[in-house]
């Protein structure tokens, strides 16, 4: 699929759905999309709130499967690199690691996990939802230094 011209078709709702399945363990930059959809003319504050919003249903949804296929997905989280690093971090950190959700690699796993060790879901919501937010913070101020903002 080819998520630019999806990003600009649909606009504020594309980027949306960008962000949100780019919450799931599928390769896909909602931050790049975000910033493509502001220059291509989707408004800044437009452009942040469906990035925000699709990217946090996103995690919703990877510790919803989390907790309703936690025996099928601990074993297949063990076999997988990035699974393994985020079953080390929750088990030596615990919910502190939630901390690390919004890095790459590490960080969608890390979703998924705290569904399947059944991590309290508000804690889950205030530390992911925050940090996911602060990182589309960033990428706004950082890619100010590169596209115009109007």
């Amino acid at each position: 699929m080819d998520w630019h011209s999806f990003v600009m078709g649909y606009g504020a709702w594309g980027l949306g759905a960008a962000a949100f399945v780019s919450a799931t363990l599928l390769p896909l930059s909602s931050e790049a999309l975000m910033l493509g959809g502001i220059a291509a003319g989707v408004p800044v504050a437009t452009a942040f709130v469906a990035s925000c919003v699709g990217n946090c249903l996103g995690c919703v949804l990877n510790y919803v499967l989390g907790a309703w296929f936690r025996q099928k997905m601990l074993p297949k989280l063990e076999q997988s690199k990035s699974g393994r690093t985020a079953m080390r971090w929750m088990e030596k950190h615990g919910t502190v690691s939630l901390w690390g959700s919004w890095l790459p690699f590490v960080g969608d796993p890390l979703t998924f996990l705290a569904g399947a060790v059944r991590t309290n879901v508000w804690i889950f919501a205030a530390i992911v939802f925050s940090t996911r937010i602060l990182r589309y913070v960033a990428t706004l101020y950082g890619g100010s230094f590169f596209v115009k903002y109007s």
